[in-house]
């Protein structure tokens, strides 16, 4: 098993090195790679090495351990002492699974240990629990990066290791079995993986049986959270070590865990311990999932207990814990419907879409009222650009005033391009999406108002839904409130915005992370700046077949291409997303008209942008905001060979973007517009316009279009300063991140003073050791203290 991470383990293998009398125990439970670490602990410090591994089977021998380390002569610690005194060269002592060896040659070392003081011999033991005879140190588990990492060297898809993870428990060894346990349904995601932990029972069980009763008991005592793995360590116990253990507990906890705790130990579970373990109050969604889970087993009743482990699983879903989720709904066997609408809402935010739609179209065969579930399935076939099969839905929904039909019969209109016919059901949907006061009514409200080409109304709502999301603690909906307020700042031009809702909404179930990372990447882009969360999507976004995000993604880098002077690529590349690669996703490709009319004209091919135009132009007017109004005004200017007619639309443009208040796309208007004059030798009002989209360009941090302007203005004669420039010419944010280091903050603290990701901090720390040719934080620090 390879080795990961242990805090201080450079330090422990230095102090090793020397061989100058030190003795240290690693501690850790079964499968955290304590073995691993003591081998390339043995590989990698080049000295003599005594050792040897405990047994099972001779762990009631007495002195068995010496005797095989030293020889049948050695029985007693008086003697190893001896023995280890007498070697001249520097020496390792090391025990691996030293929780086999026999007590009295565990004695024995440590007696010599206490002892090594000024000898050229050191001592390391492994074990899964501590000695008193030893210093030791905790090997702890993995953290979720270090998780993710084992997982995607085993080649486990980006899309399904977060649940593996969960499942992992951050335990190396189980997470290696997990990845391999995988079956090909699995891995694709069309299958829960929880099950194939308990393939493992029996493995746990003898685990369990080998234990010394008392280690036995407390280990049991920590399996009562009910995550996957403990809960499946729990289930391996027997009968009467559950009781015993929850004895124990029951002994020194209070409240609902104490009432529990009792029951269990006496095997007397009553229907109103259930209901008062349903009613506790919890501080959070986990201890609410907790007691839920605990009053399920405690209820006879079948189809109470399923709704328990229903509410349960929902609980779990909002703290976070998708795989708890999914588990608790595999062992609900009633309430079909409520399990399949939970189950199909977990999949089309953290698994396959295509699962997603098949639970959400059973949930809404099986419920009542289906609405909620048929909306739902609605957003899984838009999310994979299936535009058919929700069509075909579409048809399916019961005719009436609510909002699933309101809001489905808007979109079917708005897709078709019957921009009138959509207005009463996107108005209706509005409405009546408002009128409710959970989260979901809220984003469904919002999306109708976008679609109808109303931002600013499509911002307000989506606010709403996350303060809903907020006061109503519904975590797992917080992430799919922000993509929709990111989504329509960027629509407004409000990129700052934007980009705060994103960061926000990163931790977020898969799905929504991948639309969170996209929109990132698209907010640089529009500011000329890559992002290195668009790399990051790219394999989850593959793997489940995530259309929106995909077509995003391709905005953001057809984007990049216009601000690297790259036009061709962004026409191949918007050309593409309008024909469908990315599924059909109408919406994006209505929202990157702006940049193929661009594209299509520097490449001296306007004819292929006429179309895509007509399309916007009827969006736009259906919705009259001035936002889309300047978008369309520049875009016939920029279409038209009238110069007359291309500076009114220009003047328009202007006036339209004021009105609506986005700073990015007035600079850009304004530079096309100067780029215009100039190239009829109107100079003198083109240096106006260039001197405009300059400061706009600046102000937001446009450094790639601030540049551009820049050489506009001295192309019409004007005389340009400079740009401040940074260290060694590196971008605002390099110079300030460089700064930082040399201050000697850490990754996470730049991070948080600068607002951005950690993984976005590395990402510019990489390129700024390659532009300055340095290798280390300490030479950075050297440079900025010398201003080079």
């Amino acid at each position: 098993m390879p080795v990961y991470p242990l805090r201080g383990r450079d330090d422990l293998f230095g102090g090793l090195r020397s061989a100058a009398g030190r003795a240290v125990l690693i501690r850790g439970t079964e499968g955290l790679g304590k073995s691993a670490l003591l081998a390339e602990l043995r590989a990698t410090l080049g000295v003599r090495l005594v050792g040897v591994r405990g047994l099972r089977a001779e762990s009631t021998l007495p002195y068995g351990a010496l005797q095989r380390m030293f020889g049948a002569s050695v029985s007693s610690g008086a003697e190893a002492r001896d023995r280890l005194g007498a070697v001249s060269a520097p020496t390792i002592c090391w025990v691996d699974d030293a929780h086999w060896i026999d007590p009295e040659s565990l004695a024995a070392l440590g007696f010599a240990a206490r002892r090594l003081a000024g000898a050229p011999v050191g001592m390391v033991l492994a074990s899964r629990s501590g000695s008193d005879e030893f210093d030791s140190v905790e090997l702890p588990p993995l953290n979720e990066s270090a998780a993710d990492q084992v997982l995607r060297d085993r080649g486990v898809p980006a899309g399904v290791r977060p649940q593996l993870v969960e499942l992992g428990d951050g335990n190396p060894a189980d997470l290696v079995a997990l990845a391999a346990s995988l079956t090909p349904a699995q891995a694709a995601g069309r299958e829960p993986v929880s099950p194939i932990l308990r393939d493992r029972l029996s493995r746990y069980t003898a685990e369990l049986d080998a234990m010394p009763l008392d280690e036995r008991l407390r280990f049991l005592s920590t399996c009562m959270d009910f995550s996957a793995r403990k809960a499946t360590w729990y289930a391996a116990a027997s009968p009467a070590d559950r009781r015993a253990a929850h004895a124990r507990l029951a002994s020194v906890e209070e409240g609902p865990d104490a009432l529990w705790h009792r029951a269990m130990a006496t095997s007397a579970p009553s229907e109103p311990l259930a209901d008062a373990l349903a009613a506790a109050p919890a501080a959070d969604h986990a201890a609410a999932a907790r007691h839920l889970e605990r009053a399920a087993a405690l209820t006879a009743d079948p189809g109470a207990r399923a709704a328990r482990l229903v509410a349960a699983a929902d609980a779990a879903w909002q703290a976070g814990r998708p795989g708890w989720a999914r588990l608790l709904l595999s062992r609900a066997d009633a309430e079909p419907g409520a399990v399949a609408l939970l189950h199909g809402e977990i999949e089309l935010r953290d698994g396959d879409p295509a699962v997603a739609t098949h639970e959400l179209g059973t949930a809404a065969r099986l419920l009542p009222d289906p609405a909620a579930a048929l909306l739902l399935a609605g957003e899984a076939r838009r999310l994979g650009g299936d535009l058919g099969g929700y069509r075909a839905l579409a048809r399916t929904v019961p005719a009436g005033e609510g909002l699933a039909f309101a809001h489905f019969r808007g979109l079917t209109s708005v897709y078709a391009g019957r921009h009138d016919a959509a207005v009463a059901p996107l108005e209706e949907a509005v409405a009546k999406g408002m009128a409710d006061t959970d989260v979901a009514g809220a984003v469904w409200a919002a999306e109708a108002a976008f679609a109808r080409g109303h931002a600013e109304q499509a911002h307000e709502y989506a606010a709403a839904a996350v303060s809903r999301a907020r006061l109503g603690k519904r975590h797992a909906e917080l992430p799919w409130a922000l993509v929709y307020l990111s989504l329509s700042a960027i629509a407004l031009d409000r990129i700052p915005c934007a980009r705060a809702a994103s960061r926000d909404g990163l931790h977020a179930p898969h799905n929504l992370r991948m639309e969170h990372l996209t929109l990132l990447g698209l907010a640089a882009a529009l500011l000329g700046d890559r992002a290195p969360e668009l790399d990051e999507a790219a394999e989850g976004i593959a793997e489940r077949g995530l259309g929106r995000p995909a077509a995003v993604a391709a905005w953001a880098y057809a984007c990049l291409d216009l601000a690297e002077d790259r036009p061709d690529d962004a026409l191949s590349r918007l050309e593409d997303l309008a024909s469908g690669v990315s599924g059909d996703q109408p919406v994006i490709r209505v929202l990157a008209t702006p940049q193929l009319v661009e594209a299509a004209v520097s490449t001296g091919q306007p004819e292929r942008a006429r179309a895509a135009l007509e399309v916007f132009d009827r969006w736009t007017l259906a919705g009259a905001e001035p936002c889309w109004l300047a978008l369309s005004h520049r875009c016939h200017a920029l279409m038209t060979s009238d110069p007359g007619v291309a500076e009114r639309r220009f003047r328009l443009a202007v006036e339209a973007h004021r009105r609506a208040g986005g700073a990015v796309e007035l600079a850009r208007t304004r530079f096309a517009y100067a780029t215009l004059l100039r190239r009829h030798r109107r100079t003198r009002d083109a240096r106006d316009q260039f001197r405009d989209a300059l400061r706009g360009f600046e102000n937001v941090g446009a450094t790639r279009f601030a540049e551009r302007a820049r050489a506009g203005l001295r192309a019409a004669g004007e005389t340009v300063d400079a740009p401040h420039r940074s260290l060694a010419g590196l971008t605002p944010q390099q110079d300030a991140i460089t700064r930082l280091v040399a201050a000697g903050e850490t990754n996470k603290e730049i991070a948080r003073r600068l607002v951005i990701s950690h993984r976005t901090v590395d990402h510019h720390l990489r390129n700024i050791f390659t532009a300055l040719g340095v290798r280390s934080r300490v030479e950075l620090a050297r440079r900025v203290a010398a201003g080079e």
